[in-house]
């Protein structure tokens, strides 16, 4: 997605709707009841927002592969979703070729202050990721996860 775009879409005083409009005009699907704040950046157009969904401040959706976020999720601020990496290379330099994985976060999620979600994870329906949690690995459906790496330390209610 070009940078002029994100400038714009991310200023702090573009009411929502103009900032949704911005990023449904840009390709990106946008569902009902979404807010956004200001000063989310989208790497690409390789995303899907589901219905009444909320994205706090400096939130970062990578963009190198496709990010699909389910209905009823909450990001808070600084929430990172990565789909890119690279692949180890040899010991005269160990960031290898490029490489991307999508990812998907499942309905009614909340992903906490300044979680990461690393490339080809999926967070399944009904989770809780702790504020700073690092999300490896998929996750399983209704489960509070936190820590570094995240780990599961409570079953939800379903």
């Amino acid at each position: 997605m070009n940078r002029t775009i994100n400038a714009i879409q991310a200023l702090p005083f573009i009411p929502g709707r103009i900032r949704i409009a911005i990023l449904r005009l840009c390709g990106i699907k946008v569902g009902r009841g979404v807010t956004l704040f200001s000063q989310i950046f989208f790497g690409s157009k390789k995303c899907e927002i589901g219905d009444n969904c909320f994205i706090s401040v400096q939130c970062l959706i990578d963009g190198s592969d496709f990010v699909k976020v389910g209905n009823n999720v909450h990001l808070a601020m600084g929430v990172r979703l990565i789909t890119s990496f690279h692949e180890v290379g040899p010991s005269h330099q160990r960031a290898g070729p490029g490489a991307k994985a999508p990812i998907t976060i499942g309905d009614g999620c909340w992903l906490g202050a300044s979680s990461l979600v690393l490339p080809g994870v999926e967070i399944a329906r009904g989770c809780i990721i702790g504020a700073g949690a690092i999300i490896t690995r998929n996750t399983r459906p209704n489960g509070l996860y936190v820590g570094v790496p995240a780990k599961r330390i409570k079953d939800l209610d379903p």
